[in-house]
């Protein structure tokens, strides 16, 4: 899909500067292309934030940033064109959110400290999600073993609670609160990257219904076969459970062939053997990835970065 990105950075000392990002895609997975009367074929704002970068002290932004959870579920987004699945019951409480990975109404802070990565976040919200209250954090930890790799492991939660006012856009307005949390690891060993996660969101609501919890696990493993081949491989197990009942068992295969430093062919299959759930709002079906969570695709596609 077309993307437009804009970046900028004013420099105000050696120690600090203001930042800025945008960044719009057509039919993108956001609020706009999933639940208003917005057109699909428009652009739609996938980031939109400011802040200051305070050099060795961090990065403070808001707006719709890209979050410090990210660090996280990366340990199971390798593919060139695969949907995540962790987090997907985020956007019942917040419309705005997309996962963990970006929602309205952000203010988030970044550093690191040695080999520790650190985020932490206030999701605020906006008219549209009216929200009580956000918060996430995430932390990384870098263990350089020498000639035996490198290991990261990441814990990572996030928490909210909807208002409930007039004018939220939720689609059941029963989902009262969400929480997520996730403990993963990637292993670094030479051309060799291994991926390993557990992890939990949960939706509990103010009708009496019990709490929608989906719990996932997720293996992958990537070997960058030269600078210009990849090969990629994954598993994901996820179950909810008192929800819409969806159920994934994902094994993915894929190759991908640097044409150019910005171009890339790729080809993936994802041998599938899921359920379909059903939506407690009006009984429709629940897929995943735009397709019955039992059918296997092939993707074969051309990737350009700008």
């Amino acid at each position: 899909m077309p993307v437009s990105v804009f970046s900028a950075r004013q420099a105000i000392n050696d120690k600090l500067a203001v930042i800025g990002f945008t960044q719009y895609q057509v039919n993108a997975a956001e609020y706009a292309n999933n639940i208003s009367a917005e057109d699909p074929d428009d652009f739609t704002a996938r980031y939109v934030w400011a802040g200051i970068d305070f050099s060795e002290y961090g990065k403070l932004t808001g707006g719709r940033v890209s979050s410090g959870l990210i660090m996280f579920t990366d340990i199971g987004d390798v593919f060139a064109s695969s949907d995540v699945a962790m987090a997907r019951q985020a956007n019942f409480v917040d419309p705005t959110a997309v996962q963990v990975f970006r929602q309205d109404g952000t203010i988030q802070y970044q550093n690191t400290f040695g080999n520790l990565d650190f985020s932490t976040a206030y999701i605020l919200g906006n008219n549209t999600s009216d929200l009580d209250y956000g918060y996430n954090a995430a932390l990384r930890y870098t263990l350089d073993m020498g000639e035996f790799g490198r290991l990261q492991p990441v814990i990572a939660g996030q928490t909210e609670k909807a208002s409930h006012d007039k004018t939220s856009a939720q689609s059941d307005d029963n989902a009262d609160k969400y929480t997520f949390y996730g403990i993963g690891t990637r292993y670094y060993l030479g051309d060799v990257m291994l991926g390993l996660l557990v992890a939990q969101d949960k939706v509990s609501y103010l009708d009496g219904s019990p709490d929608s919890t989906d719990t996932d696990y997720e293996a992958t493993l990537v070997w960058n076969v030269s600078p210009d081949w990849a090969l990629r491989t994954g598993y994901r197990h996820l179950k909810n459970e008192d929800g819409d009942g969806l159920k994934l068992r994902d094994t993915t295969f894929e190759a991908q062939y640097k044409l150019t430093v910005r171009s890339s062919v790729f080809a993936s299959y994802s041998w599938r053997n899921g359920e379909k759930g059903t939506k407690r709002t009006n009984g429709s079906d629940v897929s995943f990835g735009g397709s019955n969570p039992a059918d296997d695709y092939f993707h074969l596609g051309l990737r350009y970065e700008f």
